[in-house]
Formats: C-alpha cells, sequence, structure tokens
C-alpha cells in the first residue's frame, strides 16, 4: 500500500509542478493592429527596357535613352541606329505635340571649329532621317557641342568612339 500512496504523491507532486511552470509561462501580448499587418515587402523596380519600344509610357524617358554613334570623322547613319530613329519616330508620331532636341557631339581629335561644324552635320543627319519619316522639321531642333561634352573623357579609341555621338531630348515650351 506503501507502494500506491508513494506513486500516487510522486504523480500529484509532477503535476503540481507541472501547474506551477504553466502558470509562470509567459502570456503573449495583446496582438496589435500593427503586429497583425504583414511586414512592408520591397519591391524591385523593373529594370527600364534595353530596346527602344514605341510601347514606353514615358516619352521623355525613351527620347533620352536615344544615343546614335558615329564613325571617326563621318555623319552617316548606321543601320542599328536608323532603327533607334525609326522607333523614335512611331513614339513621336503618337505624341503629336512633343519636340525633340538632337545634340551633335565629336571626340576631342580636330578643332574647335571643325568638331562643331560636324557635330552640326550629325545632327542634321538624325533630323533628316526623322523629318523623312515623317516627324515635322519645326519639332526637332538640333545644336552642336563639338568636343565639349565628352561622356568618356579618356584619351583611347573607346572613348572616342563613345564621344562620337548624337544625344537626344525632349523640349518644353514653345
Amino acid at each position: 500500500m506503501e507502494n500506491v500512496r508513494t506513486i500516487w504523491i510522486s504523480c500529484l507532486a509532477v503535476l503540481v509542478a507541472v501547474s506551477m511552470l504553466a502558470g509562470c509561462a509567459k502570456r503573449p501580448a495583446a496582438v496589435t493592429e500593427a503586429a497583425q499587418a504583414p511586414p512592408p515587402v520591397a519591391v524591385a523596380q523593373p529594370e527600364p527596357p534595353k530596346e527602344i519600344t514605341a510601347e514606353v509610357v514615358d516619352l521623355d524617358s525613351l527620347i533620352s535613352r536615344v544615343v546614335v554613334h558615329f564613325d571617326f570623322d563621318q555623319a552617316v547613319l548606321k543601320s542599328e541606329d536608323q532603327q533607334k530613329l525609326q522607333k523614335l519616330a512611331e513614339a513621336l508620331r503618337s505624341s503629336p505635340s512633343a519636340k525633340v532636341r538632337i545634340s551633335g557631339n565629336c571626340d576631342e581629335r580636330g578643332t574647335e571649329e571643325y568638331n562643331l561644324a560636324l557635330g552640326q552635320r550629325r545632327a542634321e543627319v538624325a533630323r533628316k532621317y526623322l523629318v523623312d519619316l515623317g516627324i515635322e522639321r519645326v519639332r526637332i531642333d538640333t545644336v552642336s557641342y563639338g568636343h565639349e561634352k565628352p561622356v568618356d573623357p579618356r584619351h583611347s579609341e573607346d572613348a572616342w568612339a563613345a564621344n562620337r555621338r548624337d544625344e537626344f531630348a525632349s523640349v518644353r515650351g514653345n
């Protein structure tokens, strides 16, 4: 009988200990509305399209991404650059009030006067191409910076190739 009593006392002691431990457990704090909301998730911004397409909603962004490159001492559009200008013309036709400025640029070789004239010829050849595609001439402004605004200041073939370019920008106002 003593064994039964010892077992009962042991069981009772275990129950008391478990009850005491359960009573000491930390109760969860009241859940607030802020805690119920899911944590903010960082949304990755999509990269701009690699290719220029007429479907780009932001025309200003599209225009500013157009860059046409030229061979040394040339003002002749390459076929890949003609394709860029064709897509730009599509976008400009869909926005008849949009105006664009073409900036002709050169590498550092040549005199200031020569590079200003070459930059102007480069801007004019792009303008003529857009006009031939149906964009009104009055919507296209041109300017030459010669070699004054290099995108790559180094003195190498790669830098010079990068600097021989036309850049495009939206024009606001009159």
